[in-house]
């Protein structure tokens, strides 16, 4: 059984460690955030649409691009003025520049406020989207170029049951 747990442990993707800073307060902030999104796509559509001078359907087809919704969640881990975000695969775009294998991106221009946290983190050359996440609320928006994402965040404490 104990074979079990640490391979577990082994396998679990790596949470900021919490840091005493003498006070008793810890800095590091773990949180998982679902919700819902947006994002551009395209498609190879087919429909018969009426042709009003001829007065019969006409067979109609081509790429069709549009704004589909998804439900999924983030994860973020911030630690002091450092950060990064896990994204999940619908919100990574086919052409980005980087992200680990395991989608964790490192965040940029971390602003932890009393009040909110904002950043950006870098998806391609083009798309850069930005975080805004409510303290008080948990509430999360991610704004970047063909997607969005809003949702609501849970802070998780590592080491720590849930219930």
């Amino acid at each position: 059984m104990k074979a079990f747990g640490a391979a577990l442990i082994i396998c679990a993707p790596a949470l900021a460690q919490p840091a005493d800073d003498g006070n008793g307060d810890s800095e590091a902030i773990n949180l998982i955030c679902t919700g819902r999104g947006e994002k551009l796509a395209s498609g190879y559509t087919s429909s018969l649409e009426w042709d009003r001078y001829d007065h019969k359907y006409r067979t109609r087809s081509g790429y069709e691009t549009s704004m589909r919704g998804f439900e999924s969640a983030v994860t973020l881990q911030i630690y002091g003025n450092d950060g990064r975000i896990r994204l999940p695969e619908k919100l990574i775009p086919p052409i980005n520049s980087g992200g680990d294998h395991r989608h964790w991106w490192q965040l940029d221009d971390l602003i932890v406020g009393q009040n909110e946290i904002r950043a950006s983190y870098r998806l391609n050359g083009l798309n850069k989207p930005k975080i805004r996440i409510d303290r008080e609320t948990g509430e999360i928006n991610i704004k970047g170029t063909g997607q969005d994402f809003s949702g609501t965040c849970e802070k998780v404490d590592p080491g720590q049951r849930r219930f």
